[in-house]
């Protein structure tokens, strides 16, 4: 068993996000975090289109990097090998992309736009494999129902958390939970990492969560 599990290959997680880092955690997985660089995202009229892009150019930067550093027998990853995971995630409403508000006033205005409404929460994920380079995707898309928010509970929100680093402005797993009445579909995915399709993406490079 021991000899199996030295064998198996490590997660890189291509994210600098700290809740798609906690909940690799909560998962129990041994992985490290390589941030791409440089790494310019794309937006398409088609959502999925873009979270897809995205998470695969996310997934290729950090590839890049690694391939670059195992060339030799004294590099870092030389020999070793990985499953590169890469996400994009985006709100989405309307045809409209809500991403990270700008300033609190716009931070404002988005909750406003979502108070008593649903958006969708959609991301893509990539898993690539850095000795074959062989890579995969999926995607997966929650939708989240708000209550209907007074102008006093959207500015004592504002007043309590950090908004300006998050898309649409709140935090799901913060006092952001407070805002939402409903959830249709995958809750990690609300903070960027869908786990059941990121654990399926796994499996098709034997890569178990579980066992």
């Amino acid at each position: 068993m021991l000899e199996e599990e030295d064998r198996r290959k490590k997660i890189i997680l291509a994210s600098a996000s700290p809740r798609r880092r906690e909940i690799l955690k909560l998962l129990k997985l041994d992985f490290e975090v390589i941030e791409p660089k440089n790494c310019e995202e794309k937006q398409f009229k088609n959502p999925y289109r873009t979270v897809i892009d995205n998470s695969i150019i996310k997934a290729k930067n950090v590839y890049n990097y690694i391939k670059e550093h195992s060339l030799k027998k004294q590099d870092l990853y030389y020999g070793k090998e990985f499953l590169i995971a890469g996400f994009d995630t985006i709100i989405y409403m309307n045809k409209r992309y809500l991403g990270k508000p700008e300033s609190i006033e716009q931070a404002i205005g988005f909750l406003n736009i979502f108070s008593g409404r649903v958006h969708k929460v959609v991301s893509g994920v990539c898993v690539l494999d850095s000795i074959s380079g062989r890579y995969c995707f999926t995607t997966e898309t929650t939708k989240v129902k708000f209550r209907k928010l007074t102008a006093e509970e959207i500015k004592a929100y504002i007043d309590k958390e950090d908004v300006l680093d998050k898309a649409g402005a709140y935090n799901i797993f913060g006092f952001g939970s407070l805002l939402v009445e409903k959830i249709n579909g995958c809750f990690y995915n609300i903070a960027g990492l869908p786990v059941v399709k990121f654990a399926d993406l796994l499996e098709r490079f034997e890569f178990n969560i579980i066992g």
